[in-house]
């Protein structure tokens, strides 16, 4: 079994209302400007899940900022999740900066099925220093074991739309702040699992997972070994981050790293399985 941990699929809608709806979303503008980035419906992402030879897809929305594009994207997650025979998991996707607005739809979303809450994107939704009130979504979250994902940030290395400015520092003191959350930080959190190495790191992730998502556009593929090293193979979560790279890319060069059977199987389904199959729905 292989589980790819983040993908993303949307509507019809937004392909046929592309240039309305990037006026309404800053979010969806940063990351789809250019006319040449793909916006892909269910129905591509099975075609490629049968192709790459993957089991499960987890199902992602963007960071939004407007709230009637995200009702529309996660309606559209958890509509087709139903139909996917389980092969297809839905995460809610809000801005926690909509309060009580944000925490009915994650809870509405919650009741039909969503599994996680994601993907965030705090650069553009406005709440990158953590210093404002996100404690109500974040006991929901760990009240029933949803897994929150969050975008991630490299500190250094070349630029590209979304990447931000949610660097290692920042995510630690997120992790310190909410102990009993469980995170997933996309882009191998931005190197965080390098630090694992230093002790009282380390010591803060019994929650905290990363994975691979577009990592053939940031990282050599060895860094599937460093990091299951640096942090351990079960921290580890294959994600191609599909459509902005293929299923079917993302798996051959992550086989082109040297890793035992517990360490391919780990990362490529049992860690993923294990977080999903914990939430309380």
């Amino acid at each position: 079994m292989i589980i790819d941990s983040l993908t993303h699929i949307l509507p019809e809608d937004f392909i046929s209302n592309r240039e309305k709806f990037l006026k309404k979303d800053l979010t969806f503008r940063c990351l789809f400007s250019d006319p040449k980035t793909k916006i892909v419906t269910h129905s591509e992402l099975l075609k490629s899940m049968s192709k790459s030879g993957i089991s499960k897809s987890i199902i992602g929305g963007f960071g939004w900022t407007d709230f009637d594009l995200a009702k529309l994207s996660n309606n559209y997650n958890l509509e087709i999740s139903k139909k996917s025979n389980g092969n297809l998991i839905p995460l809610c996707s809000v801005n926690p900066l909509w309060g009580k607005q944000a925490l009915d739809e994650i809870r509405r979303c919650f009741e039909l099925g969503a599994k996680g809450i994601g993907e965030l994107h705090p650069n553009t939704q406005g709440f990158s220093d953590f210093d404002n009130n996100l404690d109500e979504i974040m006991y929901f979250a760990s009240s029933y074991k949803m897994p929150i994902i969050f975008h991630s940030s490299e500190p250094i290395g070349h630029k590209y739309p979304g990447k931000g400015t949610m660097v290692p520092e920042k995510l630690i003191k997120l992790i310190k702040k909410y102990q009993n959350n469980i995170f997933i930080f996309s882009h191998f959190g931005g190197g965080l699992p390098f630090y694992s190495l230093m002790p009282e790191i380390k010591k803060l992730f019994k929650n905290v997972y990363f994975d691979s998502a577009a990592f053939p556009f940031l990282y050599d593929p060895n860094v599937f070994k460093v990091t299951s090293i640096a942090s351990g193979y079960e921290k580890i979560l294959f994600a191609s981050d599909f459509p902005i790279t293929t299923q079917y890319f993302a798996l051959k060069k992550f086989n082109e790293v040297t890793l035992n059977m517990n360490e391919k199987k780990s990362i490529l389904a049992l860690n993923a399985d294990k977080i999903y199959s914990e939430v309380k729905n």
